[in-house]
């Protein structure tokens, strides 16, 4: 697939993502303080459907209809999952978004993303410092 397909299939999401309000606070505190349940209802969509997708990935290479450079790294629970969860949905709740939303807030305009833009970067430079320094650990890199 080239570049352009993959210029796109994002253009394509932050436009969805953006219609549907996912890009909004005040949508995201409504749904965090249970008082619209809209958003609820994009995750519990988006869900289904990136399975799926992955579903047809994975089927998809097995047949060798797909380029055998096409993966889908496995991905194993380790204790610091729960800590990550639990600050990246304080982060969320806190910000009003999380991290693909940001971006396209930012193309909308909204200049308090790029705060948001900003601690997303530090969180990431501090979690490979952590890992490499306490875990001897190197993130993997998708090719």
């Amino acid at each position: 697939m080239g570049s352009l397909a993959y210029v796109l299939f994002g253009a394509l999401f932050a436009f969805i993502l953006s219609r549907c309000g996912a890009t909004r606070f005040d949508y995201l505190h409504a749904m965090f303080t249970f008082r619209a349940f809209q958003m609820y209802g994009v995750i519990g969509t988006a869900i289904p459907v990136v399975m799926a997708g992955f579903a047809v990935i994975r089927k998809l290479k097995r047949e060798r209809k797909l380029p055998a450079s096409t993966r889908l790294p496995e991905r194993r629970f380790h204790p610091g999952v729960v800590p990550g969860s639990i600050l990246f949905g304080i982060g969320w709740g806190l910000s009003g978004t999380c991290p693909g939303p940001a971006i396209i807030q930012v193309g909308e305009g909204h200049l308090i993303a790029l705060c948001t833009g900003g601690g997303i970067l530090l969180g990431n430079w501090l979690y490979g410092v952590v890992h490499a320094r306490y875990f001897h650990w190197k993130p993997e890199v998708c090719g």
